[in-house]
Formats: C-alpha cells, sequence, structure tokens
C-alpha cells in the first residue's frame, strides 16, 4: 500500500475507535498504549512504517475488544499482536541502522 492509502487505513481505525468506545462504554486505558505511541492519522510526517505499526496496534487493540465481547475468536487479536510485534521490531531495527550510518559520518 501507499503511504496516504495508510494513513486513509489510520483513519477508518481511528473512527472505528470512537465507536467501540461508545457502543462498548470502553475507558481510555483499553487504548493507552496506542495514544501513548503519539501517531495519528493527521501526522503526515512520520514514516509509513511508524503508520504500518500504529495501524496494527489500533486492530490489536479494537480486536480485544471485540474478542473480550464476544464479537470475535480471540485468535484473531492473537495473530494481529504477533503481527504488530513483527512490524514494530522493524522499525527499531531499521532506526538503529540509521543511527548507525549518521555516528560513521
Amino acid at each position: 500500500m501507499h503511504k496516504d492509502e495508510l494513513i486513509q487505513l489510520h483513519q477508518l481505525l481511528v473512527y472505528l475507535r470512537k465507536y467501540i468506545e461508545k457502543k462498548y462504554n470502553c475507558s481510555n486505558d483499553e487504548f493507552k498504549e496506542y495514544d501513548d505511541l503519539n501517531i495519528y492519522p493527521h501526522h503526515i510526517h512520520r514514516t509509513k512504517a511508524e503508520h504500518i505499526y500504529a495501524i496494527f496496534l489500533l486492530s490489536t487493540i479494537i480486536a480485544k475488544v471485540l474478542s473480550d465481547n464476544g464479537k470475535i475468536p480471540r485468535s484473531v487479536s492473537n495473530l494481529l499482536r504477533a503481527s504488530g510485534e513483527e512490524v514494530k521490531k522493524e522499525i527499531l531495527r531499521k532506526r538503529l541502522k540509521i543511527k548507525n550510518k549518521l555516528k560513521k559520518r
């Protein structure tokens, strides 16, 4: 996907989050990890990889809320979490690689 498409998907998930918060009376604690990430759809200066990670994280939390309310199987939430962790590791690896290149200069 292109970055602009990812940003649109990210925005759609934010809308879904707001709907789920109202429907299931969720507290902000459930979305704390996503909020602490501080990557939102309007942050277009963020990298594509950062938006991908935010999408996986938000999707995982949404899936967890839905599975807690019996709407989807818990396995879906677990698979999203595992995929999100892989994306996070890749982002950290790339950042470290860039940092090392800058040190060599």
